[in-house]
């Protein structure tokens, strides 16, 4: 399974970045952010038959490659900023990382209106 994979790279992470926390703490930061990566990079080599499927879907569905790139957009500004927002916040600066989620918030509403103006027009077709 490659989640069990995920979760021995994130311990082996962990537990380098202790042992080097109190002889070097720089190369500690390193380590978190580079194991961090590393996940991040073993997720998005799963997530490509995931967004055949919902490739799929949105093909039956009849929605628009537009509405489609929006949501992937949406979901990927969500992943980046909550992955982001928590390094921040592990090493001490949460006022930052509260604004970067904050942030991803704003971007993933801005994105979101062309999808909501999609369902209103969905929602009026069905009243008439």
């Amino acid at each position: 399974m490659e989640i069990l994979k995920i979760i021995g790279v994130g311990i082996l992470g962990v537990i380098a970045s202790g042992f080097l926390r109190s002889a070097k703490s720089d190369f500690s930061v390193i380590i978190i952010v580079a194991t961090g990566i590393l996940i991040l990079t073993m997720l998005l080599k799963s997530m490509g038959d995931v967004i055949t499927t919902v490739n799929d879907f949105i093909n039956r569905t009849g929605v628009s490659n537009a509405v489609y790139k929006c949501i992937l957009k949406i979901i990927g500004i969500g992943y980046l900023t909550e992955f982001a927002a928590s390094i921040t916040k592990d090493y001490g600066a949460e006022s930052i990382g509260k604004k970067l989620e904050l942030s991803g918030k704003i971007a993933i509403f801005i994105l979101a209106i062309p999808i909501i103006e999609v369902f209103i027009g969905v929602v009026e077709g069905l009243a008439v």
